[in-house]
C-alpha cells in the first residue's frame, strides 16, 4: 500500500506523498503492486519533484524475507506437478515464484498502527494550504457494517485491515486547512468515497475540509489489477491510466493519447480519471468524489417525480451533452463510440444494456455450477483410482507422495497413469471447457462495465443538474469546493 501527499496552489503551501501498498501475505502480495508504486514514484519525481517527501508503507516492509509474488515469463511447470495439483489440490498459483520486494526507502510495513503513527507524527506538523495526496495499492474488503455498505476496508499484511471509517477520523484530526487528494485502486474501493462525509458516513455531515479522491471501483464490486504477471505492458489496472495521464507517459515509456479534454494546456485530476475509464477495457467501475457526493445529495426524474424539469435517464442525449462540462462530454462521447450508442435515448439503452448484460453474468454462473458437478465427478474418479494405485496420495505431502514429484522415474510412472485412464480425455476436455467458460465471464464482465460507465457518467450530469434545484446553496456549495479540488493536478502538468 502507497500513500502520497502533494500540494499547489499557495507557493508557501508543500505536497505531501503518502502511499500504502502490497498485499496481506506473500501469496496475496503481486508483483503488479510493487511496480504500481515505482510507476508511481517516476511520476512523483516528474511532476512533484526530489524535495518533495514520499512516504511509503508497504507490505512487510524492511524484512528481508521473501513477500513478494510473481510469475516469471517461459516458466513451466512439469506436468507431474499439474496433474497432482489439479487432482489433489488446486493449480491456482502453481507456476508462482516468491522474492523480497525491491523498493527503497520504505518507511515500515502496511498495518493500520503504522500509519496511524504517521497521521499522528507527519500529519501533525501539516500547514493550512498543504495538499495530502494519499495512493492506495493494495486489495480490498468489502464492508463489514450492515447499516454502511460503504465502510469498506483495505487489507494490510499479516491480514490486518483498515476501515474508511478509521481512515477518516485520522483524516479529520489534520491541521486546519489541509487539503486531501486520494486515489485507490482495492477491491471496493469506492466505499472511500464517503471520506468527504464525517466518519464516512453519508448520514453524517460533510466534512468542514477540501477533500476529492478517484478510485477504481465502486463499493461493491473487485477491482481489476492484481497479478503476478511480470510483464507491465499487460497491466490494465486504474492507476496505471490515471497516472499515465497526469506523466504524458505510459508504464512502457510512450506517449499517452490526447487527455486534455477542457483545452486548456493542463491536464487535471479530473482529466486522467476520465482518460483512465475512456483507455481501460477492464471491469473497473471508476468513481469519484463529486459523483458520490451527487448520489446522496440529489436525485433522478422519474414517473413517481410531482416536480417538473428534473433530469433523468429519459432526458434526451443532447440535453445531457448541452448541460455537461467538457471533460464529462468527452466520457459520454468516447464511451458512446465503443458501445455504438446512437439517438436522443442513450440514458435508457445504457439502463437496458447493463440490465441484460447482468442476466448473460448470471446465466455463465449457472452454467459454471453446472459444469463444475461434471468436472468433480471426473476428477473425483481420477484421484481415487490413483489413490488406490499410490496409497501413499491419501496425504499429498507424505514421503511416498512427495517421491512421485521428485524422482523423475515415478514422475514418468504418474504421468502415465494419469494419462492412460479411461477418464483422462473427459476430464482434459472439462479442464478446457471450464477455462472457456471463465474467459466468457470475464469478457462479458467488461462489456457490463462499459455499460456501467457510460450509465454513470451520464446520471452524474443529470444529478448535477438538479442539485441545485432540490438543495440549498450551502450543499450546492459543497459540490462545487468538490469539483474545484477534482480539477486541480500537479503543478507540473
Amino acid at each position: 500500500m502507497f500513500l502520497a501527499l502533494a500540494t499547489i496552489g499557495d507557493l508557501s503551501a508543500r505536497d505531501h506523498v503518502l502511499t500504502i501498498g502490497g498485499g496481506y501475505s506473500p501469496s496475496g502480495n503481486q508483483i503488479s503492486l510493487e511496480r504500481n508504486v515505482i510507476f508511481f514514484e517516476k511520476l512523483r519525481a516528474e511532476k512533484l519533484g526530489g524535495d518533495i517527501r514520499h512516504d511509503l508503507y508497504f507490505a512487510d516492509g524492511n524484512s528481508p524475507l521473501p513477500d513478494l509474488q510473481f510469475e516469471p515469463e517461459g516458466g513451466e511447470v512439469p506436468r507431474a506437478n499439474l496433474y497432482m495439483a489439479g487432482l489433489f489440490g488446486s493449480e491456482r498459483g502453481i507456476a508462482n515464484h516468491y522474492r523480497d520486494n525491491e523498493l527503497k526507502n520504505t518507511r515500515d510495513l502496511s498495518s493500520p498502527d503504522a500509519v496511524e503513527r504517521w497521521f499522528e507524527e507527519e500529519g501533525s506538523k501539516l500547514e493550512s494550504g498543504d495538499r495530502l495526496i494519499l495512493y492506495v495499492t493494495s486489495h480490498g474488503g468489502r464492508s463489514g457494517n450492515k447499516d454502511n455498505k460503504f465502510n469498506t476496508k483495505i487489507w494490510m499484511w499479516n491480514r490486518r485491515t483498515l476501515e474508511a471509517s478509521r481512515l477518516a477520523s485520522w483524516i479529520a484530526k489534520l491541521p486546519e486547512g489541509v487539503r486531501v487528494m486520494t486515489v485507490m485502486v482495492q477491491c471496493y474501493a469506492g466505499g472511500f468515497s464517503h471520506l468527504i462525509f464525517d466518519e464516512n458516513n453519508e448520514k453524517k455531515d460533510s466534512v468542514d475540509r477540501r477533500v476529492c479522491g478517484f478510485f477504481a471501483t465502486v463499493c461493491d464490486r473487485e477491482a481489476a489489477g492484481c497479478t503476478p504477471d511480470v510483464n507491465e505492458a499487460n497491466y490494465d489496472e486504474f492507476s496505471s491510466h490515471f497516472w499515465a495521464a497526469l506523466r504524458g507517459k505510459t508504464r512502457m515509456e510512450e506517449p499517452v493519447g490526447h487527455c486534455d479534454y477542457d483545452g486548456n494546456g493542463k491536464i487535471s485530476f479530473e482529466e486522467a480519471h476520465a482518460y483512465a475509464i475512456l483507455t481501460s477495457r477492464n471491469i473497473d467501475i471508476p468513481v469519484k468524489t463529486s459523483g458520490a457526493f451527487l448520489r446522496v445529495h440529489s436525485r433522478l426524474h422519474s414517473e413517481k417525480e410531482e416536480e417538473e424539469g428534473l433530469l433523468g435517464l429519459e432526458t434526451p442525449y443532447s440535453v445531457i451533452l448541452e448541460r455537461a462540462g467538457k471533460v464529462d462530454r468527452a466520457v459520454l462521447e468516447g464511451l458512446s463510440r465503443r458501445l455504438d450508442l446512437k439517438g436522443e435515448n442513450r440514458g435508457t439503452q445504457a439502463r437496458d444494456g447493463v440490465s441484460a448484460l447482468a442476466k448473460k453474468i448470471r446465466k455463465v454462473e449457472e452454467e459454471k455450477k453446472a459444469h463444475k458437478k461434471k468436472f468433480d465427478s471426473a476428477r473425483g474418479v481420477l484421484s481415487r483410482d490413483l489413490r488406490n494405485r499410490w496409497p501413499d496420495l491419501e496425504n499429498r505431502y507424505s514421503p511416498g507422495a512427495i517421491r512421485l514429484l521428485s524422482k523423475e522415474k515415478r514422475q514418468s510412472q504418474f504421468v502415465s497413469a494419469v494419462e492412460e485412464h479411461p477418464r483422462f480425455e473427459e476430464w482434459s476436455k472439462l479442464r478446457a471447457e471450464r477455462s472457456k467458460l471463465s474467459d466468457r465471464d470475464l469478457q462479458l464482465s467488461k462489456e457490463y462495465a462499459s455499460w456501467r460507465r457510460f450509465l454513470r457518467a451520464f446520471e452524474n450530469v443529470a444529478y448535477a443538474a438538479n442539485l441545485p434545484v432540490i438543495c440549498g446553496e450551502a450543499v450546492v456549495g459543497t459540490y462545487m469546493r468538490i469539483l474545484a479540488a477534482e480539477q486541480e493536478g500537479f503543478s507540473g502538468n
